[in-house]
């Protein structure tokens, strides 16, 4: 018989027994390990240069390394005319590094590879004023020749910087949504093939072993067609790029204004992800790498969805279902200090953001902080919505609940009220292989107030300014403090962990010997 303990949430025990039986999951600590996949590390998504060059938000990226360590990061319109980057004197280019120089050195200070999308328009080589976004970037088809020639100099002055090893680590997207009309002008298919040859071919006469992709499409889209172009007319392609987000539009809020809705299919995010790999296998192009270089909940810039506490759990169970299919997803983004729509004007406005301009840390943070913690050598659990991991003789076991809630409105109302979760399967662990003694466990949670500021923010009544009284609060309760106990396992035995969990619940198990 398993002996063991209870950690539980503040919930009666009645209440708990009402559930139906647990699920158990059994974890042989002396069991066979895998490499942990760390896909999810790989990239992180940002505001343009203008926004991300600030030392506030330079500030936050460096808290992200600390707690999160992502591997690369990505950003629109890199060659941003607010960075001075491209202009003609007397007809003639005249090109400025010393920006991008300064972004770029403080990225790789922090262990950082850019995951370069290159792209949009400077002004100097449009062909129509068609521009995007509170920062106006322009998204007309570049002068062709101009064009080329800046991609030409900008990677030449890279591998002259960085050196070409270095280089040879990052990747270079060429734009962004090409398939949305105002991201690429009339979202000339043919015209974005044509420039990704030409983007393609230069870099590749620089050096062969410099990475560039495509076709960076909303919706998983252009992959077929991409991949044949590419077949048809010898042109490189070393990873697939594309995009998915887990809701659909169309919606109204209770004023009438159009609103989103979380999509009520559960296999959002994945369906896309096997959609691509299945057209990439069919392309014979297998073996590429699969980057989806923007995911989340939503894809409007203002949809509280974002600051809920559901988010932590979703993103778990999107990240667990996708590994082995995509070699990167990458979120989009670490903060709310992002203006694509305008700088946000209140604490929680619905960014897309895993911290808030302010600095607090949203749900969401902390599944990817989880994620990071985790060690290097997994173990088999059987469970879909559990890992299990070794590090450095400790044994972890990050599970969730995720669960789609009773939505009958669309985002905005919905995700703007306290909501209280119900009860779910309690986490059961089954813990065998390990040593007798006295282990030291440790428990983090986030969920329903739990590592939860938005919550507290609701509970506050939404205030427009956060009062330094109010931001400490918001910051006390996402400390992520542990509880910690001792357990004593006896020789011979297994040991049986039970944890109450509520929907939307993500629970950080630790075990370590004394």
């Amino acid at each position: 018989m398993a002996i063991g303990i209870v950690l539980g949430l503040s919930v009666p025990s009645d209440a708990i027994a009402q559930k139906t039986a647990p699920h158990v999951i059994a974890v042989n600590v002396q069991g066979k390990t895998q490499p942990r996949n760390r896909m999810a590390e790989m990239s992180i998504g940002a505001d343009y240069p203008g926004t991300l060059i600030r030392h506030d938000s330079l500030e936050q990226l460096r808290t992200v390394q600390k707690e999160l360590r992502f591997r690369h990061i990505r950003f629109h319109n890199i060659f941003a005319d607010q960075l001075h980057v491209y202009r003609e004197v007397a007809g003639k280019p005249v090109y400025d590094w010393r920006r991008i120089d300064y972004l770029y050195d403080n990225l790789l200070k922090m262990d950082l590879k850019p995951f370069v999308e290159l792209g949009f328009t400077p002004d100097g080589m449009k062909q129509s004023d068609q521009t995007l976004f509170y920062w106006k970037g322009n998204t007309s088809h570049p002068e062709p020749a101009k064009w080329t020639a800046l991609v030409d100099a900008f990677v030449r002055h890279a591998v002259s910087r960085y050196g070409a090893k270095e280089v040879r680590s990052w990747y270079f997207e060429f734009w962004n949504e090409p398939n949305l009309d105002g991201f690429w002008e009339k979202a000339d298919q043919q015209a974005y093939f044509d420039y990704y040859a030409r983007t393609a071919h230069t870099i590749k006469a620089i050096d062969s072993q410099l990475r560039i992709g495509g076709p960076s499409t909303a919706g998983a889209a252009w992959i077929p067609e991409f991949l044949a172009y590419a077949k048809t007319n010898s042109v490189p392609v070393d990873f697939i790029t594309t995009h998915t987000y887990g809701v659909e539009g169309g919606f109204l809020d209770e004023k009438g204004e159009g609103d989103n809705k979380l999509s009520r299919n559960p296999d959002a995010i994945v369906q896309d992800v096997r959609k691509v790999r299945k057209e990439m296998e069919a392309a014979g192009r297998s073996s590429l790498p699969l980057f989806f270089t923007e995911w989340s909940t939503s894809y409007n810039p203002r949809d509280p969805i974002h600051d809920d506490y559901l988010s932590a759990a979703y993103i778990l169970s999107k990240l667990r279902r996708t590994e082995g299919l995509a070699q990167g997803m990458s979120y989009w983004t670490y903060s709310d200090l992002f203006e694509e729509p305008g700088p946000q004007a209140r604490p929680f406005e619905g960014g897309f953001g895993l911290m808030t301009p302010q600095g607090v840390r949203k749900a969401s943070w902390f599944a990817y902080k989880y994620l990071a913690d985790l060690g290097d050598r997994e173990l088999p659990t059987g469970d879909d919505q559990t890992i299990a991991t070794l590090k450095d003789g400790t044994l972890q076991v990050l599970a969730w609940r995720a669960v789609l809630p009773n939505q009958p409105v669309s985002n905005r109302p919905f995700f703007t009220k306290l909501r209280k979760p119900a009860l779910t399967t309690p986490l059961t662990l089954d813990l065998t292989g390990l040593k007798p003694g006295s282990y030291q466990l440790r428990t983090r949670r986030t969920g329903f107030q739990q590592n939860d500021a938005y919550s507290t923010y609701l509970e506050m009544g939404r205030p427009a300014k956060l009062t330094d009284a109010q931001l400490q609060k918001l910051q006390s309760v996402t400390t992520d403090a542990p509880l910690i106990s001792t357990i004593h396992v006896r020789a011979g035995k297994p040991y049986r962990l039970t944890l109450p969990m509520r929907e939307q619940d993500v629970a950080m198990v630790e075990l370590r010997h004394n």
